[in-house]
């Protein structure tokens, strides 16, 4: 009985899991392109001298949350992290050191966020 509980209340609070993260998803990004963005893992500095693993770098990557005018959406620093790990799954990454993120109201945003980072294919030895 208590198995079928924790079962339950696992569901309940994965499917809850999913909802937040569609209203969290920024505007104009898929279905599909969220699924791949949440394919990607970020990882600190020190992880990329793990022995146990393999990373090849996948280059520079960034993502971007821009605010045009007063109407638009608010630009946030969670979308733009969101952009930036679609930056890299679309380069066949799937982690990224973050290496700074900074809001600015450039690039004709009345608010915008921006991420950098660098991208890698984590892939066990051979």
């Amino acid at each position: 009985m208590c198995n079928k509980t924790v079962a339950m209340l696992a569901g309940v609070l994965f499917s809850l899991g999913l909802l937040q993260g569609c209203a969290t998803a920024p505007q104009g990004m898929s279905a599909e392109q969220l699924l791949a963005a949440n394919q990607v893992e970020f990882i600190r500095p020190y992880e990329l001298s793990r022995t146990d693993v393999e990373f090849i770098s996948a280059g520079p990557v960034r993502g971007e949350s821009c605010a045009s005018h007063l109407l638009a959406d608010d630009a946030t620093q969670d979308q733009a992290l969101m952009r930036m790990k679609l930056a890299a799954s679309e380069r066949q990454a799937n982690r990224v050191v973050l290496k700074r993120c900074e809001q600015d109201n450039e690039g004709g945003c009345s608010k915008r966020w921006w991420c950098e980072g660098d991208a890698y294919q984590m892939m066990p030895l051979q």
